[in-house]
């Protein structure tokens, strides 16, 4: 028995993996193990990871059969002998402190799992992104009063209240067996929502707490420039949407937990509708831009995941004319490859008008602020009661 496991799932990462155990063997934390799961990695991760063992005898290694992220995470909690749990993927990184001050805040808080916020790095930019939820200890009466109603999603669409990560958390072992393990291993998308929302919601005593440890890097693989067909994504989400609707039946209908679900099952449907939405491509516009109709020239604002879906959608079927694609972290995106503009430069192009390719309310309110302190044209965005329309939700299945 020790105090803390640090379990981090591995494949095929190597580039990175030295800068995330080293993250990990750094830490202060006197009382704890480091377990690296090799899920079949056919390039140099795992003999990295055997070259770490011989030289910290607090590391585990396992070697498995490529089972993706689900299972490498069960095997490695299989063989954890600490008290709480933190899981750390391996192509990212820890604060030198984040163990021992993690560990620290969940004993002297008397909980059964703690939150906190996190980093977001793309090359050399660093955001912080925070849970929305007030900090503070809840208990199982201000759970059900506070979090419950609305622990996936605010009333806006998008903004997270509690964001379904399994990395910016530290939990009791027990709590996340329980939940982990049913996890199916064939799910690969929305994998941590399944087994974070039903360890939150089994909690009985729960803290948030606004300090960050946490360095989740965003690569071009990471932000999915090459997507799976429609066929594959059919299924990755009708494996999950099944899965949860199962496990979330386990819980009191007051909480709301389905509406709760559909909203974030939009908000993973949306960037895919060309391969998800029913006869996507008889619809005359670009959905979910209503106004927005074949042969417009346009301009898209967002090299996100979701900017770069539609880009790749739009200009591969030729829908619209992509005049220009901008974004704020244009240095960073060009890095990758990817053919994005300075927005300052705005007023050099001549389109229709600007798409706001992004699924955060926050996010799309201050790209519309800065769009029109530079031009005067045309912002096609989400909007709430189009995204919720019946219409909107049959196209969808849901």
């Amino acid at each position: 028995m020790c105090d803390l496991s640090v379990i981090v799932p591995i494949y095929n990462i190597d580039e990175y993996l030295g800068e995330c155990v080293e993250s990990i063997i750094e830490q202060s934390c006197p009382n704890m193990e480091i377990i690296l799961v090799d899920d079949g990695s056919s390039d140099s991760s795992g003999e990295i990871c055997d070259e770490y063992s011989r030289k910290d005898s607090r590391i585990v290694v396992i070697h498995k059969e490529n089972g993706g992220l689900v299972s490498a995470r069960k095997e490695g909690l299989k063989r954890a002998r600490g008290r709480y749990i933190i899981y750390v993927d391996g192509d990212d990184w820890i604060e030198p402190d984040a163990c021992e001050r993690m560990l620290k805040s969940i004993d002297d808080n008397h909980v059964d799992m703690v939150f906190f916020d996190h980093y977001e790095n793309t090359g050399d930019h660093q955001k912080l992104v925070c849970h929305s939820i007030s900090e503070g200890i809840y208990d199982k009466k201000r759970l059900k009063e506070f979090v419950y109603q609305h622990m996936i999603s605010g009333n806006r669409f998008f903004e997270w209240q509690v964001i379904p990560t399994l990395w910016d958390v530290i939990l009791k072992k027990e709590l996340l067996e329980k939940h982990q393990y049913e996890v199916e291993d064939g799910i690969t998308l929305g994998e941590d929502a399944v087994c974070i929302y039903p360890c939150l919601l089994d909690a009985d005593s729960v803290a948030f707490e606004r300090k960050a440890y946490y360095h989740y890097r965003q690569t071009a693989n990471s932000m999915i420039k090459q997507t799976p067909n429609s066929i594959i994504e059919r299924k990755r989400l009708a494996l999950l949407n099944t899965f949860a609707g199962k496990k979330l039946d386990n819980f009191p209908k007051e909480y709301g937990l389905k509406r709760q679900w559909i909203t974030y099952m939009l908000f993973l449907m949306i960037p895919r509708a060309n391969q998800l939405y029913e006869e996507y491509d008889k619809l005359t516009y670009l959905y979910p831009y209503y106004e927005v109709v074949r042969g417009m020239k346009v301009a898209i604002y967002g090299a996100g995941t979701y900017g770069q879906r539609l880009y790749s959608y739009i200009t591969q079927t030729g829908f619209c004319e992509v005049v220009a694609w901008f974004d704020r972290n244009y240095e960073e995106y060009k890095k990758q490859g990817l053919d994005v503009c300075n927005p300052e430069e705005i007023n050099k192009y001549q389109f229709d008008g600007i798409i706001i390719a992004n699924m955060f309310f926050d996010s799309r309110q201050q790209i519309k602020k800065s769009i029109m302190e530079k031009t005067y044209t045309k912002i096609f965005e989400l909007e709430n009661d189009f995204i919720f329309s019946k219409k909107s939700l049959n196209g969808f299945g849901l």
